[in-house]
């Protein structure tokens, strides 16, 4: 079992390094939840940025990046995509934006299933 979370980890490892350099970007003192690198709290450099897309947090491998406290339902929903990360690893972003393009945000399967684990969790 520790073998499988290794290349878990390993697989989506390129998106969790990106997610750490935006990470330093928020200038936000980073914390671990349930596996998961959080850089969270008030709007601070790339962080301050979500709130032009409306957005409270963004995960990229497994790292979460928010511009409120990550905790609760928004949690829930940030390590459903950390779970997808760690089943596409590198595939990931690239199939998101693509889906993306053809779906929008709102109709976006990658979202409406981190919507339902939000309620799961």
């Amino acid at each position: 079992m520790l073998l499988l979370r290794a290349v878990v980890y390993l697989w989506a490892s390129p998106n969790t390094v990106l997610g750490i350099l935006f990470g330093l970007l928020a200038f936000q003192r980073p914390r671990i939840v349930r596996g998961v690198l959080l850089f969270d709290g008030p709007p601070r450099g790339f962080t301050a940025g979500l709130r032009l897309f409306r957005r409270a947090a963004v995960t990229f491998g497994h790292v979460v990046l928010g511009n409120r406290p990550v905790e609760g339902r928004l949690l829930a929903h940030e390590r459903h995509h950390v779970w997808k990360y760690e089943r596409l690893g590198p595939l990931y972003l690239p199939i998101y934006l693509l889906v993306w393009v053809f779906t929008g945000y709102r109709r976006h399967p990658f979202e409406l299933a981190a919507k339902l684990a939000e309620s799961a969790d």
